[in-house]
């Protein structure tokens, strides 16, 4: 698709009530948060946990509101506001791109407004362009786009020498997001057709059935009702409340978890094939559910 280019995923944003709060429980499970940075004009703030390896960094946005009026002032603040209120969980999915112009100027062209702003931080840097994707008919959940004004690889170079890959619970990467699409098959072609994201694989289980869309090096999964006698059948769509890394050794990790004061069950078999999966519950990480995963 001419001028089109989503990348990667490059983060979920996790509206917390208390910042403080929700990131001292990610931190007791092991993992590094950035420092607070606050947003010129937007009355939000945020700390950040980084995955990756440079070819593949993911992040979990935790985000708390310190100014509401500000805040609310702007789109996004009443979505997260809202997120808080309800207890939801994960808010908006954000997709990396490095043409951010120029897919935004692909999907004016297909009929869809969308609007470029830049985000800074307190101090007036700047940190990168967004293009939220509200406009586009069909997707099933808040996203957006973001293209940041320093390279990635630069950033994956600045990140690790100020230790934010230096966790002490072994995730690896990010494996797959999850999302729910009542309407599954309208939904796998408004990806297709307005993001030029085509389903890349497909797996059925007991009730369900998982689309999933390959962007950069991890998955998006669209999950749909195999009938009216599936579980998920009536439920509202939306982005899942969860995370699915890869880990090296699942049982190890299991036992840190636990050795942390986390509920963390023994690993099963997963839904997808050749997979052994547990999770974290949302409850006690600020909302977010965790899922451990590795490929056996």
């Amino acid at each position: 698709m001419p001028g089109m280019s989503i990348d990667w995923i490059d983060h979920v944003v996790l509206p917390v009530r208390s910042l403080d709060e929700a990131s001292a429980s990610f931190e007791r499970l092991g993992l590094r948060l950035t420092p607070v940075t606050r947003h010129q004009g937007l009355g939000t703030e945020n700390r950040a946990i980084f995955v990756g390896d440079g070819t593949n960094d993911f992040f979990i946005e935790l985000l708390g509101i310190h100014d509401q009026a500000a805040s609310l002032a702007t789109g996004r603040g009443a979505l997260y506001q809202q997120a808080i209120d309800a207890g939801r969980g994960v808010a908006r999915l954000m997709l990396g791109t490095e043409g951010i112009a120029g897919t935004v100027e692909s999907l004016r062209a297909k009929g869809t407004d969308v609007a470029v702003e830049g985000v800074s931080r307190e101090d007036g840097v700047k940190l990168c362009d967004v293009a939220p994707l509200e406009g586009v008919a069909g997707l099933g959940l808040t996203a957006g786009l973001v293209q940041y004004t320093q390279p990635r690889a630069e950033s994956h170079a600045r990140r690790a020498a100020d230790g934010r890959f230096g966790h002490t619970f072994p995730l690896k990467r990010l494996d797959h997001l999850a999302a729910m699409a009542p309407m599954l098959d309208e939904a796998t072609a408004a990806w297709a057709d307005s993001l030029g994201i085509a389903v890349s694989g497909e797996v059925r289980g007991p009730g369900i059935i998982i689309r999933q869309l390959k962007i950069g090096d991890a998955v998006l999964e669209l999950l749909g009702p195999d009938g009216p006698e599936s579980r998920l059948h009536g439920r509202p769509g939306g982005m899942a409340s969860m995370c699915a890394f890869e880990v090296p050794d699942i049982d190890a990790a299991v036992a840190l978890a636990r050795e942390h004061g986390f509920t963390c069950p023994d690993a099963n078999s997963g839904v997808l094939p050749g997979t052994r999966v547990t999770t974290i519950p949302a409850a006690e990480l600020a909302g977010m559910g965790l899922q451990l995963l590795q490929y056996v």
